[in-house]
């Protein structure tokens, strides 16, 4: 069995940049969704901790690898 963590899923969100609270974003676990966009504020994510509470989160989808510092100045154009 492999071990997973959230924070390397794309659907894991932190507050308060990413998101308005800390979870797991995934449609199936979440709470309470919106289907309007103006309604996003009122969105309750799935509690991440206890979804992957053995590590063996069936939701988990790896996330893109983090550029390193070098590719991400080149991307902004400096």
């Amino acid at each position: 069995m492999i071990r997973v963590n959230c924070n390397d899923c794309i659907h894991f969100r932190k507050a308060p940049y990413q998101a308005p609270r800390t979870g797991c974003w995934h449609p199936d676990s979440m709470k309470v969704t919106q289907k309007e966009a103006f309604l996003d504020e009122q969105q309750q994510p799935g509690n991440h901790r206890k979804i992957n509470l053995r590590g063996d989160c069936g939701l988990f989808e790896q996330g893109a690898a983090k550029l390193s510092f070098l590719k991400r100045l080149f991307k902004l154009g400096a």
